[in-house]
Formats: C-alpha cells, structure tokens, sequence
C-alpha cells in the first residue's frame, strides 16, 4: 500500500485493525488515474486494474479465497494494483509470484463442432462482429508487435486465434496471437506452431520443413508475449493447435 501511495504522491493509508484495507485507498487511486468509483474493494480493484489492460483474477479477491469472505483484495491482488498504476504511469509492471498458479484458458469442449455450424464467410472472414475491439486489446497487450517477428507495422498485423474461430467464446486474450500477415497465413495452416518448454517456461517458435529455407530465423526463436501473465498464451490452445496438424509434422 505504501509503495502505491508514493508512486502516486498520495497521502499514505495505513490498513486497519486485522489488516484490512480501507475503502479510501482504492478510491484515492481512482480519483488519481480518472476513473470512475465503484461499490465494494474488489470491484474497484478490478476497474483500475482492467483501465490498465491487465488481467484481472479471482484470487485477487478475498471472496475467492478458501476463507471466502472479507470482500477485500488479497496480497497478490495488490501486487496488480500497483502494476495498474505502474503502467499509467508509462513504467514496467512487476511480474507476479511464480509460484501462482492461474487456470489456463481451454475451449469449450464442443467447439469444433460449433465452429462447423458457423456460416463459411464468418470462419474465414477476419471483419467479425466485435473484431476490430478485440483486435485493439491483443495489440495493446503484445505493445503492437508481432509476437514471432516483432514486426510493428500495424497495416501488417492480424490477431491470429490459437484454436481457430468458433464464435465470440473464442475471443480470448489467451487463445490469440498477434502476427504478421504471412505468418499468420502458416499458422493458420500448421505450417508455423508454438511449443511450451516448461524446463525455460517460455514458448517457442517451430517452423516446418517445408517451409524453412524461408522462415528458418524464426526456428527456435522465442515467442514475444505480453507482461501481464494473465494475458499470456494458454498452453492448452496451443497443444490443441499442435493436434490439428499432427499429422504434417510426422516424422515417417
């Protein structure tokens, strides 16, 4: 709380009997940063946080807690508040505890079928209901680059979806990569993929034969991803992704 305060130049609020965090806080933070106040902590919480374009999760809630009650923000919920202001303040967020485990976005388990009874225009198409916003979110979080080159030409830049498209469900931040036109073009083909390596904990780029005396830079190269690990790529889409063309990259 006090490193927030200072970042802000606010008065400093000390928290009360049982450690609680007084409503004021969070309310001075918004004040400060312009926007708009709301009832109850975890909601005001969730508001700065999301005016910053990070992530907001249940565990930054008490109410998600095992105790499951306080209507308060917990520690690590703190640590995405100051990241807010930290980015409003046009500086790095800090990255949150390894040791937290986020659930990682995976589909619904029908979607290829749902997805099949798409009309073939909206499958293919990229001027979707709703896509022009969700584009303008997977560019802020990945700062306008794309995630295998670093490309930062907009005009060349799509937002690519891991699993592929099966209605507005699938406009995850998660389940998207922003990419170069080209790149996008072999991703949606399999011919480019992202692995995890977990013994790294960061992905990778794999280029397939067929295509590597022209894309061989980018084999091995490590994928560009967003600050917030909230915002990261779901390992379960990509391992999804990889399934879909498992058998291009069958070694006879």
């Amino acid at each position: 709380m006090a490193e927030i305060n200072a970042l802000l130049g606010l008065e400093v609020i000390l928290p009360t009997v049982g450690s609680s965090i007084p409503s004021v806080f969070f309310s001075n933070i918004a004040s400060e940063m312009g926007i708009p106040t709301v009832n109850g902590m975890p909601a005001m919480a969730k508001k700065i946080i999301e005016a910053a374009h990070l992530s907001w999760h249940d565990a930054f809630s008490s109410e998600s807690t095992s105790s499951g009650g306080g209507g308060t923000v917990t520690a690590v919920g703190l640590l995405q508040v100051k990241n807010a202001v930290l980015v409003w303040l046009d500086k790095s967020p800090e990255a949150l505890p390894s040791e937290i485990i986020f659930e990682d976005w995976t589909p619904d388990p029908n979607w290829l079928e749902i997805r099949k009874l798409l009309p073939r225009e909206v499958q293919d198409v990229l001027t979707r209901p709703g896509a022009a916003e969700f584009r303008h979110l997977v560019l802020t979080e990945y700062d306008g680059q794309c995630a295998v080159t670093g490309n930062k030409v907009p005009q060349a830049i799509e937002v690519a979806h891991i699993v592929p498209y099966f209605g507005p469900a699938s406009d995850d931040i998660r389940n998207a990569l922003p990419l170069r036109t080209d790149i996008h073009r072999l991703f949606d083909k399999g011919l480019i993929r992202i692995e995890y390596r977990q013994a790294i904990r960061k992905y990778v780029v794999r280029v397939h034969d067929s295509i590597m005396n022209d894309y061989s830079k980018y084999e091995e190269a490590l994928l560009l991803v967003p600050k917030d690990p909230l915002s990261a790529p779901s390992n379960s889409a990509s391992i999804i992704q990889q399934k879909l063309f498992s058998e291009m990259w069958t070694v006879i």
